[in-house]
């Protein structure tokens, strides 16, 4: 059945689609949940139009190829061909010459490299990254694909709403798909001599800015629409019982070792550091995802408790959404609110099975739970059913929790929005909060969302791992 087309024409709409359509390369870092993808289907559709290409190639996230068929349907009448999984699935769309959209996830791109090419020869394409901090890391298969095919293009478009993923040189790679080096050089080396300091923070972020500006649009939305309120709640709990004995133990070994270190060892030994702060931050969430013989009720579980029975029973018709960053998790806090019919949504479910959870979240009233990882949710959905959602845990990384958070907060929503932040006090968790609110700090400098940032956060100043470590203090 064809879906009800949507005919809205916001301003920065208007605007973004004659950006990108006035330009070779373009990049589009507009905040998610301002329409980057009806802006980029209107600007294929009018340059088919004027004949100046004949369609184009989106590269997005294997999560989002039904949500982009989905919205080149409501926003257009083009035909379009969606890449399925395997081979001979891949195969069939390429046979399509007919379509103008062509949608192929990131993890495709490397097994059809001549295939693309091919098609960007055989006609004059608009080659599309959708999220495209996908390839933020220049050594990755996939980022040397797309930096390859990138010369074949007709246009060259990256959308995001996250272009710094968690450090500036997120950037580089990006950039260089657009531009082969135009704007910050063919070196990504050269890149981190020009902008990082020897100690490891960062120098000339006025003319990484002026660079970023000159290349790409950027809207808030704050300065272009007009939402309901969002604000971030904490609530602390402290460990107690096993989970603090448990917590207080691993702790302690990993201060003593880091202790050990010398400065540069500490450098090398840094992958390993973090996974076991991770651990530090699995038993601050839930011991059982380490010990299955833990029975206790975790602290943050108790509390969630609490949160839960305070927005759903308070009013029937509400919804809210549950965050967690283990897996694992998401099955136990299915059981435990089974009554709320909660829906579940994780990178191991098949693409079909997370477009049902997602459908009946929005559309189905009985269901007033959703329980998601961010990492596999965090893009492209709308969930404006809910205007509540509860992080239980969070990690390090920043494009996880700032997407997830605005599946809420965007456009449809008409409810003040609350963000739940779970922390143990006097726990790593602590330390990834300090961490997050910094990158988030130097990302919105750097992307011109504000234009003042202290010493210490352009020095990434933060507390030493030790004294992150020193003293829990346990009940």
């Amino acid at each position: 059945m064809k879906r009800e087309r949507r005919v809205l024409f916001l301003p920065h709409q208007v605007e973004g689609t004659a950006f990108i359509s006035e330009r070779a390369a373009s990049a589009l870092f507009d905040e998610q949940g301002l329409g980057k993808t009806k802006q980029l289907i209107d600007s294929v559709a009018r340059d088919v139009q004027r004949g100046i290409i004949a369609g184009a190639v989106v590269v997005c996230p294997n999560t989002l190829k039904s949500t982009w068929a989905a919205e080149v349907e409501r926003h257009s009448e083009l035909p379009y061909a969606v890449f399925g999984a395997g081979k001979r699935a891949r195969r069939v769309a390429f046979s399509s010459l007919k379509a103008i959209f062509y949608i192929i996830n990131y993890e495709a791109v490397v097994r059809e490299v001549s295939s693309l090419r091919a098609l960007l020869r055989f006609k004059r394409m608009a080659f599309v990254l959708d999220e495209s901090h996908r390839i933020k890391n220049p050594d990755a298969k996939v980022s040397q694909a797309l930096h390859q095919l990138n010369k074949e293009a007709s246009k060259r478009v990256i959308m995001t709403g996250t272009p710094i993923a968690n450090r500036p040189e997120d950037l580089w790679s990006q950039v260089f798909f657009l531009d082969d080096g135009a704007t910050f050089g063919s070196s990504f080396e050269d890149f981190r001599e020009r902008y990082r300091t020897a100690s490891g923070g960062y120098v000339g972020l006025e003319d990484f800015r002026q660079r970023v500006a000159s290349i790409s649009l950027r809207r808030t939305k704050e300065e272009a629409l007009t939402l309901p309120s969002k604000k971030v709640t904490y609530l602390s709990v402290r460990l107690k019982g096993r989970q603090g004995e448990m917590y207080e133990r691993m702790r302690r070994d990993l201060y003593l070792w880091v202790k050990s270190l010398s400065g540069q060892e500490v450098l090398a030994q840094a992958e390993n550091i973090l996974v076991r702060l991770l651990r530090l931050a699995q038993l601050a969430s839930n011991p059982r995802l380490l010990d299955a013989s833990y029975a206790e009720t975790p602290a943050k579980i108790a509390a969630l408790d609490l949160k839960v029975r305070q927005v759903l029973d308070s009013t029937p018709e509400r919804k809210v959404i549950l965050w967690t960053s283990f897996v694992a998790n998401i099955a136990m806090l299915g059981e435990r609110y089974a009554r709320f019919r909660p829906v579940t949504f994780h990178g191991d479910m098949a693409g079909e099975e997370r477009d049902r959870s997602v459908s009946a979240f929005t559309s189905d009233a009985s269901v007033r739970m959703f329980i998601g990882n961010p990492a596999a949710g965090r893009e492209g959905l709308t969930l404006t059913s809910a205007n509540v959602a509860i992080y239980l845990d969070r990690t390090f990384n920043l494009v996880d929790y700032l997407q997830s958070q605005d599946r809420i907060h965007r456009l449809t929503q008409d409810l003040p929005c609350e963000i739940v932040l779970l922390l143990a006090e006097d726990t790593v968790d602590e330390f990834i909060d300090f961490s997050l609110a910094q990158k988030h700090r130097l990302a919105r400098f750097a992307q011109r969302d504000v234009d003042v940032i202290s010493k210490g956060d352009l020095a990434l100043r933060k507390p030493d791992i030790l004294r992150a470590l020193l003293g829990a203090r346990v009940s």
